[in-house]
């Protein structure tokens, strides 16, 4: 598909066209703020090319932006960035940031607030948030060259999500979704639709993330993309539609130096051509980011030939073999599920359900149940251990490991 030049036409182009490029998971997180505020268009200038390409810049944009920590109730860390940091936006020229995610409300209704009005103080538009769950869920609308388009943009049932009368990122609604598309697209609009789930780090999307977002294409999206994985995964396209299940991390450095094998630290941009019929064409651009200095770099000569040689290799395995890599998946997972459970307050929920000890220890299991990725995880997990497949298929642990780890700098190292 892309190993050639990085490029798939998908049909000939008809008329007017736009290009839009929608980068992943960004975060310029904890001890790298300062640099980020000083040096943010340094960062971007090796990458800035395959912006710059596009007519229209979107960025997934995974962190409160506030002075105020104010943290919930969650799983996983709290992230925020002073309002100074979120200028990186600008110096990438990016037009849009995608609010619906995972750590949007780890602040709380508070959070969302100042992130939106920050983001929306520096000229950004945004879209997965808002004040309640009616406004967090309405699509941003955009025209240009004539092509007018929506953009969809909702997270799985994570935490920090909006209530009818508390701000938040928008839920997905699985049966509500399809509906939308279809009224977007007969108002004549180009369909975009961007989600944030899935398992992180696994290279391979989930049976049911396939077929949810196929279904999606079937409902009148022009593209479907998801990120959140921190790694990346394959594109489809089905009936002309271009699925892309994750680019990778876009720029998320952390407390730990640069380690190419790591796929945390590579992705890849991708670039959609849209005519008045859709997606004509998808062009991708494969990277890395460094922690020093920090830059985001295109790949060349034969660590980009890796890359999309990789990309090709995934993208065939999610269409012949996903299922059982899938399974794999699942059934090394078994000790974190249990884990989970484990970990049920029930005796203080029992007791007292707004406990606040009790509270604290709750989010893993609620977590479990209400995330749509987790709560497919445990599902498939349970039906493994009842067949009794569990041993048979970590035997086979070794495959999806080696998927698993970026060798694209070792191409370099052999020359």
């Amino acid at each position: 598909m892309f190993r050639q030049n990085g490029i798939y036409r998908i049909r000939p182009a008809a008329g007017s066209e736009v290009s839009i490029a929608i980068a992943g998971d960004a975060c310029p997180r904890e001890n790298n703020e300062s640099y980020v505020q000083e040096h943010g268009r340094e960062i971007l200038e090796p990458i800035r090319p395959a912006l710059d390409a596009a007519d229209i810049r979107i960025i997934q944009w995974e962190t409160v932006v506030s002075n105020t920590p104010n943290p919930i109730y969650k799983c996983g860390p709290h992230l925020r960035v002073a309002p100074e940091t979120a200028h990186f936006l600008v110096d990438g020229k990016f037009d849009i940031a995608l609010l619906a995610n995972n750590h949007t409300g780890d602040h709380g209704p508070e959070g969302i607030l100042s992130t939106l009005q920050v983001l929306h103080q520096l000229g950004i538009k945004t879209a997965g948030a808002g004040i309640n769950s009616d406004a967090a869920s309405k699509a941003l609308h955009f025209e240009k060259n004539g092509l007018k388009f929506a953009l969809i943009n909702a997270c799985e049932m994570e935490f920090g999500t909006a209530l009818p009368d508390r701000a938040g990122s928008n839920a997905m609604q699985e049966y509500q979704l399809p509906v939308q598309i279809a009224a977007e697209k007969a108002a004549g609009n180009l369909v975009i639709v961007v989600i944030h789930g899935g398992n992180e780090y696994n290279p391979i999307p989930s049976p049911r993330m396939k077929n949810l977002y196929r279904a999606f294409a079937g409902a009148g999206a022009s593209l479907v993309m998801n990120i959140h994985p921190h790694c990346p995964q394959g594109i489809e396209v089905y009936h002309d539609v271009p699925i892309v299940y994750s680019p990778g991390n876009f720029f998320f450095p952390g407390k730990s130096a640069f380690d190419p094998s790591n796929f945390w630290w590579s992705g890849y941009l991708p670039k959609f051509t849209f005519d008045a019929a859709g997606v004509n064409t998808v062009e991708i651009t494969p990277y890395y980011f460094t922690s020093d200095p920090l830059r985001i770099t295109p790949l060349t000569g034969a660590a980009r030939q890796w890359f999309l040689d990789y990309i090709d290799k995934i993208s065939d395995l999610l269409l012949t073999d996903g299922d059982r890599l899938y399974d794999i998946w699942c059934a090394n997972k078994l000790g974190t599920m249990l884990n989970w459970i484990g970990n049920a307050p029930v005796a203080g929920l029992s007791a007292n359900p707004e406990n606040e000890e009790a509270l604290k220890a709750f989010p893993s299991v609620r977590h479990m149940m209400t995330c749509q990725s987790h709560n497919e995880l445990v599902r498939n997990i349970m039906l493994l251990v009842e067949q009794k497949r569990i041993k048979t298929l970590l035997k086979q642990l070794p495959e999806l490991m080696e998927l698993r780890t970026a060798r694209f700098m070792e191409q370099e190292e052999q020359k």
